[in-house]
């Protein structure tokens, strides 16, 4: 009977942590998609300047929340995520409109895929 209780403990414990994270990596990457999807508009209306602030504010942020995630989710997505905003910077710094949007889409998959990929669903256990 020890053994039974003990291992619901552990099973109610593993379940309840798997939520909490999924609900922490939701707020993670909605947080980061809303500032981007600004970023995205200023782009289209083109306030380039005021997208190179924002993009400086955005990847710092990033890069220091990222730290708390990147030792527990796949760090694949974040590694692109950077790559994206480095490419975004100099598209800009050049007027490249079209590619800093291309970049900015690229991130909000890579952001979607973050929040796929720790879901807890039984598409994600088998």
């Amino acid at each position: 009977m020890k053994r039974i209780i003990g291992v619901l403990i552990w099973t109610l414990l593993f379940i309840s942590l798997g939520i909490y994270s999924e609900n922490k990596i939701y707020d993670f990457t909605n947080k980061f998609k809303s500032e981007i999807e600004l970023i995205q508009k200023n782009i289209e209306d083109d306030n380039l300047e005021k997208v190179s602030n924002d993009i400086k504010k955005w990847s710092k942020s990033w890069h220091k929340e990222k730290e708390i995630w990147y030792k527990i989710v796949n760090h694949e997505y974040f590694d692109d995520i950077c790559l994206s905003l480095n490419i975004i910077e100099q598209s800009i710094k050049y007027d490249d409109k079209l590619n800093a949007l291309e970049q900015v889409e690229t991130i909000k998959m890579l952001l979607n895929n973050i929040l796929e990929s720790e879901k807890c669903d039984l598409n994600h256990i088998f």
